[in-house]
């Protein structure tokens, strides 16, 4: 695809970072997709590190936070399309080729999700997700996720996603004060406002899922089960605003999501 950018957020740096970010960037160059087409957002501090991959690099001021990263990246890059890349996953061989043909013949879809592929620190695959929206009777329409799909089930992935940049950025982009499920309250948000979201069925992207320090990890240790649920129910809550409310929930010990002042 050429006119794609793939987005890298980091925001710190470090041995793990090191070793997985070669690959990470191999398996876009391996599609033909050129170094000046991979933007790396990176904090003031680390640029020296991250200047030394063969790739464009943007320096985010502001917050380093995985919401914040993606929305000042996405304000910065000239390209109809964008797609999201974690330093430690990777691409399949043949994702954006295959995306490409979809785009061409579905002009009218704004999103284009691959099956992806969760692997272990073995490198050993540990299941998959998006699959479901290709079962028979799960959905309105089989490989559209919509909103009434969404209302019933909410775990699906975009990472490694194909997004048109312009109405990732009219739909208001993604909330920072969502901790757990801002993907599935941006996928809400989309949907109601009319964009139209397809799971391509293929294997597209390969996504690391137990390295320490991940946000999943971070969400499996930290949170528990009723908290997860409480940060999924504000999701269903708040994406009937396009823009943050200037609130920032936090989950406290009477196990109530409030804002800092206190207002349920």
């Amino acid at each position: 695809m050429e006119n794609l950018t793939v987005i890298i957020p980091v925001h710190v740096f470090n041995e793990t970072v090191d070793k997985f970010l070669d690959k990470a960037i191999n398996s876009v160059l391996l599609q033909g997709i050129d170094a000046s087409k991979i933007l790396i957002v990176a904090p003031p501090a680390i640029i020296k590190e991250i200047s030394k991959y063969n790739t464009s690099f943007w320096v985010n001021n502001g917050e380093t936070d995985y919401c914040s990263q993606i929305n000042a990246a996405v304000k910065e890059i000239k390209t109809k399309y964008f797609s999201i890349l974690g330093f430690d996953d990777e691409y399949s061989a043949t994702w954006f080729k295959n995306t490409e043909k979809y785009i061409k013949n579905m002009p009218e879809y704004s999103m284009f999700f691959p099956i992806i592929t969760y692997l272990d620190n073995d490198n050993k695959v540990a299941g998959s997700v998006n699959e479901i929206i290709w079962a028979m009777s799960f959905s309105n329409e089989i490989g559209v996720i919509d909103e009434d799909t969404l209302q019933s089930y909410y775990d699906f992935s975009p990472n490694g996603g194909v997004f048109r940049t312009d109405d990732f950025i009219e739909v208001g982009g993604l909330k920072p004060s969502i901790k757990l499920a801002f993907w599935y309250e941006f996928l809400l948000r989309a949907t109601n406002q009319g964009l139209k979201v397809y799971v391509i069925p293929k294997n597209g992207y390969f996504q690391l899922i137990e390295r320490e320090g991940s946000i999943l990890e971070s969400n499996s240790k930290d949170m528990d089960e009723k908290e997860r649920a409480w940060w999924i129910k504000l999701a269903g809550k708040e994406y009937y605003f396009k823009q943050e409310r200037k609130k920032s929930y936090k989950y406290i010990a009477e196990k109530e999501l409030v804002d800092v002042e206190g207002l349920k």
